[in-house]
């Protein structure tokens, strides 16, 4: 055989050798090859299982309220496309759907029931507005947006309110007073109560009202919504 010949041969079977020995050794070096994450997002628990199988373990890091249908994937760590190791974890986080609430009916009930409703479902009221229609007295013939309406929470609803006779009510001075106290002043006076803010005072008793939306013997209407301040002791607030 040419010696020319036997060298290249010699040559090639060198070269195949060191790369089947780097690639066995990188191999044994990581543990496995490395493989690219899937995309999981839009996909449920079940689904995104099947799709890994035995190539990655999947964390669940828990439910959150996001755009993405609930039940279904809406992040993941790492992210997608990454390249990692063989049964590495993919962390998973699961969506609740969107944080809305369906607006109940509210006609027919009276301004605290309604506040109370919509304080329990995380909505605001933002105005109230009067009217005299019919006999009802102090009681809800309409909200903006409407009963049926998808709404976020946080967000804020306009009611209308029907009233025998509109009249003002002499804002009476609750400052100084407990908030269980200042609230039943309010109630009593036909004023709703708002938002209860709290901020850190140590120099008054804790839940003292220190500040309202509205000054002590300015001139408002039944029904208005008060919103408060009062003090905490505690640092978090």
């Amino acid at each position: 055989m040419n010696k020319k010949i036997i060298i290249t041969i010699s040559s090639l079977a060198i070269i195949v050798g060191i790369y089947l020995s780097v690639s066995v050794g990188l191999k044994f070096f990581f543990h496995d090859y490395l493989y690219e994450t899937p995309n999981l997002k839009g996909l449920t628990i079940k689904e995104a299982e099947a799709l890994v199988e035995s190539e990655f373990k999947l964390v669940n890091m828990g439910e959150h309220y996001s755009e993405v249908k609930k039940g279904e994937i809406y992040s993941q760590l790492p992210i997608s496309p990454k390249h990692i190791k063989k049964g590495r974890p993919i962390k998973i986080w699961i969506s609740k759907g969107m944080d809305t609430v369906i607006l109940p009916d509210l006609k027919g009930k009276n301004v605290q029931d309604a506040r109370a409703i919509l304080s329990d479902l995380g909505i605001k009221v933002d105005r109230i507005s009067h009217t005299m229609e019919g006999y009802m007295n102090n009681k809800v013939i309409g909200t903006d947006p409407s009963e049926g309406s998808s709404i976020s929470r946080g967000s804020s609803v306009s009611m209308l309110i029907n009233v025998s006779k509109i009249k003002n009510i002499r804002m009476p001075d609750i400052l100084g007073f407990s908030l269980s106290e200042g609230e039943k002043i309010l109630r009593e006076e036909q004023l709703v109560i708002g938002d209860v803010k709290k901020v850190n005072r140590t120099d008054f008793p804790e839940d003292t009202i220190i500040d309202i939306s509205y000054p002590a013997g300015k001139d408002v209407l039944a029904g208005s919504v008060i919103n408060i301040t009062v003090t905490s002791q505690s640092e978090e607030e």
